[in-house]
């Protein structure tokens, strides 16, 4: 997104309390519901609630579709086997369950809803997520002790099979160890090395939502690197796990894995520095819904370099090189798009992303900067603008450590922000449709339509043509020069589409 038409991630999620009311008013007739896991933890550690767990001893799915309908979200059902149901509003998940303690009464005792609660919870993964509150009371049930692991800052499994039973939970272990400051007792770390390899056999789908989850947060480097040390960073994103050990030139300060961690952890400051979320695309128009604005440009940064160890060359002299290692990275986004079942615009989105991270650096050779050099720019990142000064400015400050130059830092900030507030200036090229092309040029469909928009268009941003009739115009005598013409009849990649390396300061 621009300056010019930025927008908030608008939808205003319900508290938890007005999720309980709602619930309360919703839930069938004989049936109980309880607020379950980590929402009651976030909520007793004073932090804002992303996701909200409600379990019941009826259907899930009136309820869920009571809640989708009267806060305005999607509602879907995630799981067959657990009959659970997701409803999403803004970047807030309810998940409405039936409890796992066996199948409802008709309808059930108290004492057959206690046990049935007590064997939902225990059947949770970490000690600290086994809690639940009554929908219609304030007293938590706390059969596991979690809130004495909780104030003792300790991450303790519910049992010793919990990892195993489920490997994602691998992930979720690194992320809540990481994200609220708990220590993994040596039976939960024990577990999470056992349980790693086990993740072949889980979805992508759940694996992507996991990992998710773990980019909205801040803590997102360090629970990556536990994950590579636990070894499920290598089975469910082999492509980082590969960075581990990479060596780059004398310029950088650290491995291509190392780097990458680093650079993660500059997202949020570096998006706030140049305005904020507010001009992020929504997660809505990255084709990855659901998740926290931060999440998408997070994936970008993660993913910017996993195209180095396929590329890397010593030379010579001895220099390490990483010809078109953002090309490569793009195609591999494809690889790992197909893998957790991620949307093509999504891909397109992180793959333009990986593709183009070098090139704001790029600019800095061509001062001063030219209406010319910034409509290519807009050309071949848009409509991710914003998006890519940010990963770019991840990376440049994620390369030198200690030896960064304030001055230069600086200077790339400056680059940064010019290039997306001018970009933003620049009209779209609309002045001739590709049927206009076939017609003044006389051609069929095929890739010489194409080359003659990509040219056409260059010199509508830069100012050159401003009108249809400038615009035929420079078709023809565009179309009447031999070698532009032999481009294009050959398919040839346009201008602006070579590969690079590592060499930049970007």
């Amino acid at each position: 997104m621009t300056p010019m038409d930025a927008r908030r991630y608008a939808v205003t999620p319900p508290t938890p309390d007005e999720i309980t009311r709602a619930s309360l008013n919703a839930i069938g007739p004989g049936e109980a519901g309880w607020l379950v896991g980590g929402c009651l933890r976030d909520e007793l550690l004073g932090r804002r609630v992303r996701d909200v767990d409600i379990a019941v001893d009826g259907r899930p799915e009136p309820l869920a579709r009571a809640l989708a309908d009267r806060f305005g979200g999607a509602v879907y059902a995630t799981s067959d086997v657990f009959g659970t149901w997701r409803v999403i509003v803004g970047d807030l998940h309810i998940d409405v369950a039936v409890l796992r303690g066996g199948p409802p009464g008709d309808p059930p005792d108290a004492r057959t809803r206690a046990l049935r609660l007590e064997a939902d919870l225990r059947a949770r993964d970490v000690t600290v997520d086994a809690l639940a509150r009554p929908l219609d009371g304030h007293d938590i049930v706390d059969p596991l002790s979690g809130l004495s692991d909780l104030a003792a800052g300790r991450l303790r499994l519910c049992s010793p099979a919990s990892l195993d039973d489920d490997p994602l939970r691998v992930l979720r272990l690194a992320r809540l160890a990481r994200v609220f400051e708990l220590v993994p007792d040596a039976a939960a770390t024990e577990a999470a090395f056992r349980a790693a390899p086990g993740l072949v056999r889980v979805s992508g789908e759940r694996v992507r939502d996991e990992l998710c989850s773990l980019l909205a947060t801040r803590a997102a480097s360090v629970a990556l690197r536990d994950l590579a040390v636990w070894g499920a960073l290598g089975v469910v994103l082999p492509e980082v796990d590969r960075l581990r050990g990479v060596g780059q030139n004398p310029y950088h300060h650290l491995d291509v894995f190392e780097h990458t961690l680093e650079a993660l952890t500059y997202t949020a400051g570096v998006v706030g520095q140049l305005g904020g979320r507010r001009f992020l695309a929504t997660p809505e128009e990255t084709g990855l819904p659901g998740v926290e604005p931060l999440v998408p440009v997070s994936w970008a940064v993660l993913l910017h370099d996993i195209g180095k160890p396929a590329v890397r060359v010593v030379d010579d002299q001895g220099r390490v090189i990483f010809w078109h290692h953002d090309e490569t990275g793009r195609q591999m986004c494809a690889d790992i798009g197909r893998r957790f079942n991620l949307s093509n615009r999504f891909v397109e989105y992180v793959g333009t992303l990986v593709r183009q991270h070098l090139r704001l650096g790029f600019l800095t050779r061509e001062q001063p900067l030219t209406r010319r050099a910034l409509a290519r720019y807009r050309r071949d990142v848009s409509p991710w603008v914003f998006e890519s000064v940010v990963v770019s400015l991840c990376d440049r400050l994620a390369t030198r450590g200690e030896k960064t130059s304030l001055a230069s830092m600086a200077r790339h900030y400056r680059l940064a922000r010019t290039v997306w507030t001018e970009v933003s200036k620049i009209p779209a090229p609309q002045l001739l449709s590709g049927d206009d092309v076939m017609q003044v040029l006389g051609i069929e469909p095929g890739p010489a339509v194409g080359q003659a928009l990509d040219a056409l268009g260059e010199e509508i941003e830069a100012g050159e043509v401003t009108d249809a009739d400038g615009a035929r115009a420079f078709l023809l005598d565009w179309w009447g020069r031999g070698e532009e013409r032999a481009e294009a009849s050959d398919g040839q990649a346009p201008r602006g589409s070579r590969g690079a390396s590592d060499t930049t300061d970007a």
